[in-house]
């Protein structure tokens, strides 16, 4: 009991903590009675004009209709349409129409890229009848120049904000179009697709986009890099999802392997947003031909290393004929020397039996997508080391897979929580929140947070060698996410989404 009495103890120091600082400038400034100025997510702007959204202000008196006023106050010169609105239009220039002069009105003209990042800030302050707000402040990214952005294309009818994001990156199909090749989602079995598309974002590219300075063709070698990519990736991002939650994945076949691991880079590292950062990217048969293994190993480990908000990134390789086995990564082989099978055998293994069957951790593929049953995985970052090397035996729809160590190591399984439904309320008596066992691990975690995303910020408030088993009376808000956390013997980890519940205790 005493444990649980430390926990406890712990959680109220930590929970004041994060209490305070989950109160956002709009809580705070509701507190002088004054109207609330909301400026919208910050956006990533390209060659074309952008909306901004200061529809989320508000009057906690309710006095009367907000009156709007945006300014820019920093960066280079653009353009305010509307700004007396809540969704004014920022261009980079007005220009008079160049048509046939149907309609002389000056018309909103894309921004003026150069080869650097460029910050925009706009301030918004709304009135009442009676006081204006505190000013909020958003900023705009312009980023990079890049081509017309045609090359990326949606598979699915719309992006759903509420749908994980999966990015596939197609192979050259020869030296002479290395910089112009690549191609829709077209590899794999028709139905599975369409599956993969009910679930996610699929987005593809047709062509790619090589960097500027970029040098292409067979021996370009470490020059050659598709980061720019990200640069269309995230201004299509925010202009979608501005307030993205989900997790987005990149994958590519054979020479696609490039893009798939320079746009996670570039994502992560360079716009370091964690709306749009990468945690998972897969290799399916990503030949070193160009690269060369060590320069493809460098920049796998270096998004291993840097991580987005300390959410885990990792890495999974496949490898039919040409590509890889990596450390600290999932390395699955085939005996088959068929280039095409590792992206074969990856998109149908998300209804093939053998390929969704745990089998003890000995699992791959889109087991552990983003839209698997496994998407929460967080694999271990082990140094020089491949602990989990499993091989593949058949075709890409059937056969069995087995673990190539000699002391097998088998991935934690996915958790499974037992408590309250979500959304439930629960009273002065407390209540149990655990999960079944699950296979490979060795240490279950309790954890607390005030928001349902965002699981690496959450508080523990218990770490045992079993499923959690004391009766939780007090909780540190009074709409707290809940979600047990495992860990293996060699630090990967799995959590189950969290679930909502209202306490009617809740610490002072």
């Amino acid at each position: 009991m005493k444990r649980l009495n430390d926990y406890r103890m712990r959680l109220v120091l930590v929970g004041c903590v994060i209490a305070l600082f989950a109160l956002n400038p709009a809580a705070i400034q509701a507190q002088d009675g004054r109207p609330i100025a909301d400026a919208g997510s910050s956006r990533y702007a390209g060659p074309d004009p952008i909306v901004l959204d200061g529809t989320g202000s508000y009057d906690p008196d309710g006095s009367g209709i907000l009156s709007y006023t945006w300014r820019q106050i920093s960066g280079p010169s653009v353009v305010i349409m509307d700004a007396n609105t809540p969704t004014p239009i920022i261009a980079g220039s007005l220009q008079p129409d160049k048509g046939r002069g149907v309609d002389p009105t000056p018309k909103p003209q894309g921004f003026l890229q150069t080869y650097e990042i460029q910050e925009c800030e706009f301030e918004l302050i709304v009135r009442s009848a009676e006081c204006e707000s505190k000013p909020d402040i958003v900023k705009v990214v312009i980023v990079p120049m890049f081509p017309p952005n045609n090359m990326i294309v949606l598979e699915n009818d719309f992006f759903g904000p509420n749908k994980p994001t999966f990015i596939w990156f197609e192979g050259a199909y020869s030296a002479s179009n290395l910089c112009t090749g690549g191609g829709p989602w077209n590899i794999g079995i028709v139905e599975n697709n369409q599956l993969w598309k009910e679930q996610a974002n699929v987005i593809s590219f047709s062509p790619y986009y090589a960097d500027p300075g970029s040098t292409c063709g067979w021996n370009s070698g470490p020059n050659l890099t598709f980061s720019g990519c990200a640069d269309i990736i995230i201004v299509y991002l925010s202009d979608v999802a501005p307030d993205y939650h989900k997790s987005i994945q990149t994958g590519g076949l054979s020479l696609g392997g490039i893009p798939a691991i320079d746009v996670a880079l570039r994502l992560n590292q360079t716009y370091v947003d964690a709306r749009y950062a990468v945690n998972h990217v897969s290799f399916l048969d990503a030949t070193s031909s160009v690269l060369g293994y060590a320069e493809y190993s460098k920049r796998v480990a270096s998004f291993l290393d840097n991580p987005v908000d300390d959410e885990q990134c990792w890495f999974d390789s496949y490898v039919s004929a040409y590509g890889g086995f990596y450390p600290s990564a999932l390395n699955v082989s085939f005996m088959t020397q068929d280039h095409f099978l590792a992206a074969d055998w990856y998109h149908a293994s998300l209804t093939t039996p053998e390929s969704c069957d745990f089998n003890g951790g000995i699992v791959a593929g889109a087991y552990w997508s983003v839209i698997g049953p496994g998407k929460n995985l967080q694999l271990a970052s082990t140094p020089n080391t491949q602990v989990y090397k499993f091989s593949w035996n058949g075709s890409a729809t059937s056969g069995h897979l087995e673990s190539l160590i000699e002391r097998p190591a088998g991935l934690p399984e996915p958790v499974f929580l037992f408590g309250p439904p979500d959304g439930a309320i629960v009273d002065a008596n407390g209540v149990v929140l655990s999960c079944e066992v699950s296979t490979n691990a060795i240490g279950y975690q309790l954890l607390f947070g005030f928001e349902p995303y965002r699981v690496m910020d959450y508080m523990i408030v218990s770490d045992t060698p079993a499923p959690p088993t004391e009766v939780i009376t007090t909780f540190p808000f009074e709409q707290t996410f809940w979600t047990v956390r495992v860990y293996d013997e060699f630090g990967s980890t799995i959590y189950a989404d969290p679930i909502c519940l209202y306490a009617e205790n809740v610490m002072p």
